[in-house]
Formats: structure tokens, sequence, C-alpha cells
């Protein structure tokens, strides 16, 4: 298949954030690892449909950092050089009880080494990589650098346990999405960040920053598509529910990637989008998430499952 590229060596996207290992102790004393991280997952999902992408991440000369590096070279997603080099790899560490309630304990440390690439069509960032310091300071540093011709995209991903506070993660989320065109938020995060606050009061929000596609992502219901000072919902495809990890992902990747081959991507960094267009993009995001809550795992579909 023909990779939707810009141009030899130059990746189309480059994918800013964190990695890591998902450690899960089961009820029975059985242990599980995975590979994990939203930005990774986002990655990954990319290189399955085809996308020149690679990653600039932080991880360790350790067993999970090997995990990691087959994980993505599995996918086709290239690791940016200076991503290898930490103390240790990152890990979430998920302990389960016999009544299913699980309890989580990170060990991560965010540090980014400097971005190194020429122009990518897109770049991508979201989750820790822009909560914790000092890496969260230095993608911004990194966002802030891009050409007006590449095409920003944010997805907060919030884990609330890390964040210092609601107001100081607030702040941080508005920051980032202020140099994004395309922010996605779950609606968990969404009333997390805004307790109380309506869908169109949030989406207005993030219009006033500049944001030109707002999607706000409401599980089985669907989404909410706000762009051009309009608001309307589209519904989520119907799917047979395995688990939900990795969706949220997995709808980023679907979107990034349908921008790109419609020519929204295009369009949005001149600010000559159309709403049709974009509810495309946004349709092709959540039949990616439709196929994946249908499997186990952060399991992102391909191009053939997308569009076969």
């Amino acid at each position: 298949m023909k990779h939707v590229e810009a141009h030899a060596n130059t990746p189309t996207v480059v994918v800013i954030g964190e990695s890591l290992i998902d450690i899960v102790d089961g009820p029975q004393g059985n242990r599980t690892c995975h590979v994990g991280g939203s930005p990774l997952n986002v990655a990954v999902g990319l290189g399955r449909l085809d996308v020149s992408t690679e990653l600039a991440t932080r991880i360790g000369d350790d067993p999970h950092g090997e995990l990691i590096r087959r994980h993505l070279a599995d996918a086709g997603v290239s690791l940016q050089a200076g991503s290898r080099g930490a103390d240790r790899t990152a890990t979430a560490h998920a302990s389960i009880g016999a009544d299913g309630s699980a309890t989580y304990e990170f060990n991560i440390d965010w540090d980014l080494r400097e971005v190194h690439f020429d122009v990518p069509r897109v770049v991508h960032t979201g989750s820790l990589a822009t909560l914790l310091e000092p890496g969260a300071s230095r993608t911004e540093e990194e966002l802030r650098r891009l050409p007006a011709s590449t095409l920003i995209t944010f997805d907060p991903n919030i884990r609330p346990a890390l964040a210092t506070s609601r107001e100081a993660a607030r702040a941080r989320v508005e920051n980032f999405a202020a140099l994004a065109h395309i922010v996605k938020m779950s609606d968990e995060d969404a009333a997390w960040l805004y307790p109380g606050r309506e869908p169109r009061a949030i989406a207005e929000i993030y219009a006033s920053l500049g944001v030109q596609l707002f999607v706000l992502t409401r599980a089985a219901k669907g989404c909410m598509v706000a762009s051009h000072s309009t608001l309307r919902y589209l519904q989520a495809e119907p799917a047979t529910v395995v688990d939900t990890i990795g969706a949220g992902d997995a709808f980023m990747s679907g979107l990034i990637y349908e921008a790109l081959r419609s020519g929204a991507a295009r369009q949005l960094t001149a600010n000559e989008s159309d709403e049709e267009l974009l509810d495309v993009c946004v349709q092709t995001a959540l039949r990616s998430a439709a196929i994946t809550v249908s499997r186990a795992g952060a399991n992102p579909p391909n191009r053939h499952d997308l569009n076969g």
C-alpha cells in the first residue's frame, strides 16, 4: 500500500509524547505487561494506516524499552533519534482487586530531548507529555517553532492523579490548545476540567483560543463537533464492545489519517476548511474507534480494516 507522506526522509506525522509499559496484576496473582501511552498509541494507529510516522519519546535501554521498540517497529513507526537513554522506561502499574476495582501507581518521568525534524505535515501531542515537567515545557517549545504550514493536533487525555490541581491542568490544556488546529477531548476529560459546564460552552472556549476543529467524544453516543461557529453531533458506528482500551487514541489516529488523505489538513492550516469535509474526517475517526472497541486491548485498525 502507498504511504501518505510528504517527501522522502521526512515523516508525514511526528508524534511527541510518552510511551510506557502497563503492568497489570490480576486478582489471582497473574501479571501481564502491555505497551501503552496515549501518544504512542496514536503513533501506532497512524503507522498501521500506512502514514509515515515518527515518535519522539523517552525510553530506557532496558527490557521494557525493548518491548516498546518492537511494538513501534511492528507498526512501521520510526523512533526519533534521542528517544533512548532514559534511566528507565516509564510504567503504569495497575492492581486489580477481587471485585474488579483497580488501583494505579505511575512511575514516570517525562523529559524530552531536542526534537529533530524538517517540516512534517502534522505534529500531534497530548496526555502526560503536555502535563509533566520538564518535558511539557520543551514540548510546547517544539510546537511554537513549527511553521504555519504544519497542522498541530492535541488530545489532553488528562490523568487527574498526576495533575497538581484542576486549575493548573486546565491552564496547561488551554495553553497547548491555543497552539493547535484540532483538539479532541473526551467527555470525561471535559467533565473533570470544566465541572458543570455545558458542551457548547466548552466548545466556545476552544473556539476563542483559535481551535478550528474541536471534537468532544461521547463514547457510545458518538461525538460533538464544533467548527466555524457551528456545532453538530455525529453518531457512533455500531460495534460489539469487547473493551474500550485505546478507543480514544484510535479515534485520534483515524482523524489525522483522514485529514491527510482528504486534504482537510492543508485546508485547516490555510483557514479554508469546510464543515462537510471535516465531518468526513470525524466519521472516519468514529469508524476507527468502533473497530478498536470490538477488539481486546489497544488494537487499532489497518487501512484494510478501515476502508474495506
